[in-house]
Parts: structure tokens; sequence; C-alpha cells
């Protein structure tokens, strides 16, 4: 038998014979096993108490899994206040058990009865709150509302902290009420009809009051007070009958209550309650990650409940997990709660087991909110059968969806659209669903937490094979749709509008994909999904999934257009790679063959273009001449030029390369000005870019090279303007516009811009191709730096370049590298670098730089002792650029001869050299190289003054 003591710590006073708990002589709220817990830590106060002992104690006799003890110490340390950082009265001993820490006074429980006798009668008192967490602007919301309207509801899902700012606004305005805030706890009924006895009782009436409600009602008519009822959901049809005898007598109370769906009675304004802001995708900084409040709470429970402070290395596992519960309080706090026993890691890759989604262990039996499941199971009990039909099914979607969609997949299960809306609709009233406004329609989701008790509940219902494959229909007319919409819609517009439904892609594709799935069904989502995931440049997951649907289309022997139209995105992802295949030319032949036995014009002229970029790529510049050349009449053949833009400007960018810089600039200025910007039916369809970026990436380094730097750099910073959020498009930008621009230009400033712009586009998405060309302009920029060991990273990054193949422009970073070993002084390495550069000039006829590796050559021959053959070197190199009219060559070459006349003394043929080449120019004059001209021309007219 226990001792009758009574027991006192800080303001509290514990009787349990009573099963009673006060704070300052008002009674506070607790639940039996919490009681229990309580007892026994403060019997055994001072000593560590393990986790089994304290189970065993509260559940004697039962089987419960130890998150039960979590919640409910979670929920004493509540009811004490004790949430704090430094634990006021119990402490965690991580992964052993509790110890009840504040000193404990014990009396007999006779001499303490005064003090425990019972006060005059009054309202219920609100349940003590620890700490608040991140909800402020909320909680002043409420408080708000509740001093200009007479009933407020705060409806939201479960666990999403209703309760928390209710009692929080409540006790903020206690003073407002000289009557008192009435508490009524609607939890503990499960029976409408007891909810009048029970209001009634928290009112603190006495005696007979025979209709209990209108008593109720009657009592507040004629008093200002708060009457807060929580958890009204289970009993809403009782709540309603109250709060519309509320509303019929308005007088000077306020009525505030709490639910997952309004009360729906004349006067009640409602508040939604959202969870809490959490971080959409890893961040890269832990300070970052702790602006959000959903990762504020988890961390301060975390401290509290487990010692642990949130590090950087676990930073990407906390975002994940607040991002998985959807930023739902209860659940973040169940969570923090098991950092006791497992490390976060764990816990991010186990996230399921945690929730409470797979105990099936009949021994359990939570509180309403001892876990998610048991939460969200309460609100499932009161659905109605449509209500709940639609519910299972909506667990298809992986993200946000419209009515069209729940009526597509609902249809098989004989549910009309009007049983769909009116189903919808009690879902969103349930608070089990989220609609909001997206333009002109209305979209709705479900909290991660809440689909996954939803699919278990289709599962259960042996429909789950049916839902995934009615879900994945209706995934694929939607992307046939927009396969029509692709080719005359706004490219943001099309994009804004399909993007969102990339998560359910990919959801209908692995089921496609899986046995029982429909791998024909996946084959043409593939296909009518390609142009969804051009515009969300994910390269690699293409890749991988369009490899998936190739392989299926072969085996089920699909149609050759089918074939065509995969093959060409797979071609193009290909390229992107780290290295180029050896596969990736026969990929490309292989789709120019589907296309052609298919009779389909464009995907042949698709195919021709993606062919003769490779061969450019690879450095077999005039092959890929041969193919375009093929592109252009094929299009004059068939009168169709929808593609012929795209063709013109790769044949001009082709030429260019061999030194027809003219033609190929007057092609691509026409074509630039033909297309000012991205545009309907402008976009190529593969993973290169729109088509005024491609037009524009082509011009930046012809357009230098003929003398115009500064309008090469402004069409440089153009594209990437025009290719902003795009990855795919900006990298290619980067690489192979704003970065050599730069370089040219000697805008080092610009460069380390663009440079570290390309590498973080290059951490969040796989496009290998660029890698080698980012570690070269950064080992660029270190070598201007002072760096001594950056002229053999430069080589190392041209040299990584050359084993994936993408060989292309190694002569012009080849002939870079010697000038920079040079002005190392590094002699042996400029020669055997400029020896390559020539090399890979001649084999690919890269003629437009070949004045310039001319000139490095020249220096190189000046610097080991040969200065005629120098100088006749640099004579050459003047014509070679003039030839071409490749007039900053020109001008480059220029200055270093007039460099030799300088020191030679003969400054008047310096000037003579000098002045046309110079005067040619029309901008560009704060260039690095104009500047330069200008400084030795002032330089030989000084000379001459002296002489």
């Amino acid at each position: 038998m226990r001792q009758k003591v009574v027991y006192s710590f800080g303001p509290f006073r514990m009787f349990p014979e009573r099963q009673l708990l006060t704070r300052d002589g008002a009674t506070v709220k607790l639940g039996g096993r919490a009681f229990e817990l309580l007892h026994l830590l403060v019997e055994r106060s001072n000593e560590l108490v393990s986790k089994d002992e304290l189970m065993a104690y509260a559940w004697p006799g039962t089987f419960v899994h130890e998150s039960n003890l979590k919640v409910n110490m979670h929920s004493l340390r509540r009811s004490l206040g004790d949430t704090q950082e430094q634990s006021a009265y119990i402490a965690t001993v991580a992964r052993r058990g509790y110890r009840f820490v504040a000193q404990v006074q014990r009396t007999d429980a006779a001499s303490a009865e005064v003090a425990a006798a019972p006060v005059a009668a009054r309202p219920s008192r609100l349940p003590v709150l620890g700490d608040i967490i991140a909800r402020e602007r909320e909680i002043a919301r409420l408080i708000e509302l509740l001093q200009t309207h007479p009933e407020v509801t705060v409806v939201g899902p479960a666990g999403v902290g209703k309760t928390t700012v209710a009692i929080s606004a409540a006790r903020s305005l206690e003073g407002h009420y000289p009557d008192g805030v009435c508490f009524v706890d609607l939890a503990r009924i499960d029976d409408p009809a007891l909810l009048p006895s029970a209001f009634v009782a928290a009112l603190g009436l006495r005696g007979d009051m025979g209709d209990p409600l209108t008593a109720a009602v009657a009592h507040l008519k004629d008093r200002t007070m708060l009457v807060l009822l929580d958890n009204c959901e289970h009993v809403l049809p009782a709540v309603a009958i109250f709060g519309r005898s509320f509303a019929r007598q308005p007088g000077r109370s306020r009525l505030l209550s709490t639910s997952r769906e309004p009360l729906r009675v004349p006067g009640e304004h409602i508040m939604w309650l959202d969870p809490l802001a959490f971080p959409a995708h890893d961040l890269s900084t832990l300070d970052e990650l702790l602006k959000f409040p959903a990762v504020e709470l988890f961390a301060r429970r975390a401290v509290e409940w487990a010692g642990y402070q949130i590090s950087e290395a676990d930073r990407d596992a906390v975002a994940q997990i607040c991002r998985s519960v959807d930023g739902l309080p209860l659940a973040i706090e169940l969570l923090a709660g098991e950092l006791d026993d497992h490390p976060v890691q764990e816990l991010a890759a186990r996230l399921s087991d945690y929730l409470g989604f797979h105990s099936d262990d009949p021994t359990r039996t939570p509180g309403r909110h001892d876990t998610l499941l048991a939460a969200i199971d309460w609100s499932y009990g009161l659905l109605s059968p449509h209500e709940v039909e639609v519910f299972r099914l909506i667990s298809a979607f992986a993200d946000a969806f419209d009515l069209e969609d729940v009526i597509a997949i609902a249809a098989p299960r004989g549910l009309s659209p009007i049983d769909v809306t009116i189903g919808l609709g009690g879902l969103v009233l349930k608070s089990l669903l989220t609609a909001q406004v997206e333009g002109a329609n209305l979209r709705y989701r479900l909290l991660d937490s809440t689909r996954r008790y939803a699919a278990k509940r289709l599962q259960d219902a042996g429909l789950q094979p049916q839902a995934r494959r009615w879900h994945a229909e209706r995934i694929t007319a939607l992307f046939a749709q927009s396969e029509t919409e692709w080719g005359w819609r706004d490219s943001d517009d099309w994009t804004k509008t399909y993007r969102g439904r990339l998560a359910d892609v990919q959801a209908a594709l692995a089921w496609a994909f899986t046995d029982g799935g429909d791998a024909a069904l996946g084959v043409r989502l593939t296909m009518l999904t390609i142009p969804l995931w051009f515009e969300t440049s994910l390269i690699s997951d293409t890749q991988a999934r369009v490899k998936v649907a190739l392989d299926h289309a072969e085996a089920l022997q699909i149609d050759d257009l089918t074939k065509a139209k995969l093959t060409i995105p797979y071609a193009w992802s290909m390229m992107y790679a780290r290295q180029f295949p050896p596969e990736t030319e026969e990929c490309w032949l292989k789709a120019v063959a589907y296309s052609r036995k298919a009779c389909d014009l464009r995907s042949e002229l698709l195919a021709l273009l993606g062919l003769s970029v490779y061969l450019m790529d690879v450095g077999r510049i005039h092959a890929a001449i041969e193919r375009l050349e093929y592109f252009r009449a094929l299009c004059d053949e068939h009168q169709d030029w929808s593609l012929s833009p795209e063709g013109e400007r790769t044949l001009a960018w082709a030429r260019a390369h061999t030194g027809a810089l003219t033609d190929s600039l007057a092609t691509l200025d026409r074509l630039a000005a033909q297309f000012p910007g991205i545009g309907r039916g402008s976009r190529m369809a593969g993973f290169q870019v729109d088509r005024s970026i491609g037009i524009r990436n082509y011009t930046v380094r012809f357009a230098w090279v003929s003398g115009r730097p500064d309008h090469a750099a402004a069409v440089a910073r153009e594209a990437a303007a025009l290719s902003e959020g795009h990855l795919a498009s900006q990298s290619n930008v980067l690489a192979l516009a704003c970065c050599p621009v730069s370089l040219l230009n000697g805008n080092l400033a610009d460069l380390d811009l663009y440079t570290r712009k390309l590498g973080d586009i290059l951490e969040q998405e796989t496009i290998g191709i660029w890698l080698p060309i980012q570690r070269f302009y950064t080992a660029i920029l270190a070598d201007s730096r002072g760096d001594p060991g950056a002229t053999r990273r430069i080589r190392q990054a041209i040299e990584d370049l050359i084993e994936t193949r993408f060989v292309m422009r190694v002569p012009a970073m080849m002939g870079v590298a010697a000038e920079r070993h040079l002005l190392r002084g590094e002699l042996d390495e400029a020669m055997d670098a400029i020896a390559v550069a020539l090399r890979y000039e001649a084999q690919q006829d890269e003629r437009w730089c070949r004045s310039e590796l001319m000139r490095v050559q020249a220096l190189i021959y000046r610097a080991s002792g040969q200065p005629d053959r120098a100088e006749r070197l640099l004579l050459d190199a003047i014509a070679e650029a003039r030839s071409i009219e490749a007039l900053s060559f020109e001008l480059r070459a220029a200055t270093e001869l007039a460099v030799h006349h300088l020191d030679a003394g003969h400054p008047q043929k310096a000037i003579s050299l000098l002045s046309p080449i110079y005067h040619q120019f029309r901008e560009g004059f704060t260039t690095r190289d104009l500047v330069r001209a200008s400084s030795l021309a002032r330089q030989a007219a000084a000379m001459i003054s002296q002489s």
C-alpha cells in the first residue's frame, strides 16, 4: 500500500492518493500515465530511473513501444512548464532514463488536506504551457481576432499546434476577462451527449441545471468570459449546437475553439493554422537552416530531451526530417524525442518507422495525440463513405493535384464529379487536405504524413494496384495534352503549369517499369514528358529514365517514331556526361535511322543537328559541316523551314571555326535580330539551349575575334540573363561565352564571377562535360594571382578535356597555357604546349585561332633567343589574321611586333604598324589589348619626340 504523503516541489503539490497535481492551488491537467510517471520520478527524486522501470510502472503488464514513454514525458514536461534548455524538474540521461532534479519535500497527507480542499466553484483554468516556438505571428493574429469577433475557430490538421496557439492567445487575454478564462478539453469525451455536462463542470456551475447548455449560455451572457473549447472535431454536432445558441444571445463573452474543421455556425470567424515553415531543399549553411521555424523547434526539443545539438555534418539530415513531416510540430517533437536512441542520420533514413505508420501491434493503445497515426486516425473515423473513398484514392498523387485529376482516377470507382467535389470539400474542412488558389485553379495537397496514412488505408482496402494504374493513366493523359501545347505556349507559362507534376511523373514511371506495372504506358509517358525534363534541366535523371524506356521499347518492339523521340534526348544527355561515351555517335546515327524509317522529317532534322554538334565537339568540324549542309538541303527539299534557324546558326558556328568569320557573323547577327528573346516555339527539343540563347552563345567568341570586344561582352551578358534559371542552358553560356570573352578582354573580375557561377551549377546538376572547363578558368585566375602551381593545373584541365574527347577549342586553350608557361619562365613547358596546340589546330582545321597560336609561338622564339625568327612569324601571324578578318588577333600580333621594333630602337615602325590597325576599332578601348596597344603607341611617340 502506498504511503499517504504529499509531495511539494516549486509551486507544485502532488497528492498521489487523489491523482491530483496543483500549481499555486490550481489543478494541473495531467493524464493518468503522465501522473504515474511523475509519481515514480518524484518518489525517487535525484535517482536515475531507467526507461524500463518507468514503462513497467506506468503500463504494468502491458507491452508498449518506447515512443509512448517519450510522448508522455513530453506531455508531463509541458504541464510542469519544464521545456527550457536547462531542466528545472526532469533531466534526461541520454539512452538510459530520467532523473527528477528539483528539491522535493514530503508531508503527511492529513496535514495537507486543508491545502487541497476544494475552492469555490470557478472556471477550469488554462493548462500550463512551456516555451512557445515560432508561433508569435499566429498568436498575435488570434489575439486580434478575439478582440473583434465573438466566435473564433482555429482550424488545422492533426499535430499542427492548434491547442498551443489557442492557449497562448487565451493566456495573453486573461486580463481582458474579469470573469475568467474557461478551458474545456473535449479530447477526453467520446460521446457528444456528454459535452453539456463537461461544459457545465468546466464552468464551475453546481446544482441541478435542467438543460445544461441553456444554463451555460445564460451564465455566459451576463459575464465577460473567454471559453476555449479544445479538440472539437469528434463532437462537432454538439459543439455546433452550443455555438449557435451562444451566437443568438450576444454578450461580452467570447468563444474560442480548436478543431480540424470549422463549426459552421453563424458569426464564426475561421483562422487556418499552417505547419511551421521548413526548408524546401538542402541549404548550404547551418545558419540558413536554423532560420526556419520547423528547424528551430527541432533544435530546441533535441537539446532539451536528448542533449543533441545540430552540427554541420547533420545539416541535410535535419532539413530532410523537417521536410518529410511537412513542418508539423507534433511530428517534429516526436522525432526529436527519438534522438536519445538514434543518431539523426538514422532517424532521417527511417522516418516512417518513427512516425508510427507501420505498427500493427494490438497491445499498443496510444492516446489520441501520442502518434501522428492516432491523430490522423481520429479524423479518418469521422469521414463519410464518399470522403473515405476520395481520401484513399488521392494518396496516389505525389504532389499537388486538381479537381480534374481526382475526377479521372475516381471514375473507375463509380464516383461522379459531384461526389468528388463534395468529398474534397469535406476533406479540406476536416483539415485532412489543404487547398490553395493558383491563378484560376484550385490546387489540393496532402501533407506527407497524411498521404502515407491514406496510402496505408488504400493498401488495406486492396485498391493500391488499381489506383496506381489510374494515376499513371491520368498523368499520361495530362502530358499528352502538354505535348500539343509545347510548340505554341510561352516557355515560362508552360513550365510553370507542368513543373509541379514532376513528382507525379516520377511516381507513375516507377510504377510502370516495375512488376505489375505497364511498361508500354511507361514508354509513352517517358516520351511525352521529355519537354518537361528539358525545361527543368534534370539531365542525369533524364538519361537514366530515357535509357529504361528505350530498353523496354526495344523489348516491346514499339514503333520507330517513339524510339527516335527517345533516342534523341538520350544522345543529348550523353553529351553532358563527364566523358563522351564511345556509343554517343552510334546513338545519334540510330536516331537518324529511326527517324527515316518513321518518315518523320522533324525527328530526322533534330537527329542530324545533334549529330553535327557532336562531330564539332570531337573536332570533326568538316564532317559536321557536311551533315549541316545535308540538313539545309532537306529543309529546302520538303519546304519545311521550322528548324532552319537551328541549322543556320550551327552551320555558321562550324564555318567560323574554319576561318569564315565574316559570313558566319553576318548570319549570326541576322538571326539574333530575328530572335531577340525567348519566345513561343523557339525551344530546341534537346538538352541544348533556347534558340535565341544559342544564337548569342555562338556569336560571342567570333564577335570578339572580329574586333568587337564590347559587343561580345554585352551579348554574353544578355545570353546569361536569358538563360537564368535553366541550369543546362546557363552552363552552356557560362562555359562557352561568358568565361572566354572575360578572359579575352582581360576582365578578371567578370571571369571570377562567371567561373564561380559555373561552379555553383556543377554542384547542383551533373553536367560533367564542363568540369574541366571550370577548372581551366579557375586555374587561370589562380595564376593571375601569383599561384606558382596554377600553370600545372591549367595544363591538367586541358588534358582532362582531351580525355573526355571534347577537343574543339583545345588549340586555343593550349595556346593560353603555353603563354602562361612562358610568363612563368617555364620555357620547355611552353614549347610543349604550343606544339600540342598547333597539332590540334591542324588536325581540326580551327583556323580561327591560327594567327593567335603563331603569335604565342613567336613569343617563345624570342624568349629562346631567336628574335629574327620571331619577327618573321609575327609578320605571318598578322597576315593570317588579316586574311580572315580576325582584327583582335591582328592587333595582338602587331602589338608584339611593335614591342620588337621598340626594343630595336625603331619607334616609327611601331607606330606605322599599330596605328592603322588600332584605328579600325570602334569599341573596346578599355579592354586589355587596346589599352596595351595605345600605351605602346604613346611610348613610341615619346621616343620620336625625344630623338
